[in-house]
């Protein structure tokens, strides 16, 4: 038995997503709505709404009543007017979230979240969940009824451009998936994300720090961000995307 494990640099997927049938799609955007939503699901919200405008996600927000709703997300890294929380993970607390609907908006991350939708699990993946992601995908594909053929992992990106930070998480679940079951076959963005990975791990938060996402953040005041967003093992959690929400498995 083998089993493919392919890998999207940017959010450009292919035109027919009947690609990802039979697969586990892992879609990423660690700096920082994977990270963020990860912190939510973790502190206890009821679950998740992405959507990509603004005005969507007012207007869902004001669809829900006053004490199960939450809106957050930013544009350019900075939370809109009127919000009550920006893309920090650190805003998504027990105490602001628990059993709310969290409504979520932001540059890069949430217009991947919809993608895929014939893939059979559809997961949102991070450092902050490294090994929870990987125990999902384990348990599932040594099923004995398992159908599952591909392993997909989505990078967001950065405004629709290849970004470090993304790819470097891809690598570093795409290494130790090899490293615990030798029976992936790796396409040629599968094998870089890993060797990238392998590169920089001993040193991911001084190499991102010099990359354009994270200096960018860190301009704006964020580094406390992209220190949590990388991060592994912070939230034992895994985000399913199912149908319109996330929500935890």
């Amino acid at each position: 038995m083998t089993m493919k494990i392919d890998t999207y640099l940017t959010a450009h997927l292919p035109e027919s997503e009947d690609v990802f049938n039979d697969s586990i799609v892992i879609m990423i955007d660690v700096l920082r709505a994977s990270s963020t939503i990860c912190s939510a699901l973790f502190h206890g919200a009821k679950e998740i709404i992405s959507t990509e405008g603004l005005d969507k996600a007012v207007k869902v927000y004001n669809s829900l009543s006053r004490e199960v709703r939450f809106l957050g997300g930013e544009r350019a890294g900075i939370k809109p007017d009127g919000f009550d929380a920006g893309n920090s993970p650190s805003e998504y607390s027990e105490e602001k979230v628990h059993n709310r609907s969290v409504i979520i908006t932001t540059t890069n991350g949430t217009r991947i979240f919809q993608r895929a939708k014939m893939a059979q699990f559809r997961l949102v993946g991070a450092f902050v969940n490294h090994s929870a992601i990987i125990d999902f995908i384990m348990k599932n594909i040594q099923r004995s009824d398992s159908s599952l053929s591909k392993i997909c992992f989505v990078c967001a990106g950065n405004n629709g451009n290849f970004s470090f930070e993304d790819a470097l998480c891809a690598g570093a679940m795409i290494d130790r998936l090899v490293n615990r079951l030798p029976i992936f076959e790796l396409s040629d963005s599968s094998e870089a994300a890993r060797n990238l990975f392998n590169v920089h791990k001993d040193n991911l938060m001084e190499f991102i720090l010099t990359r354009e996402h994270a200096s960018q953040l860190a301009k704006l005041g964020f580094q406390a961000d992209i220190e949590d967003c990388l991060t592994f093992d912070k939230y034992n959690v895994v985000p399913l995307v199912n149908g319109s929400s996330i929500v935890k498995r």
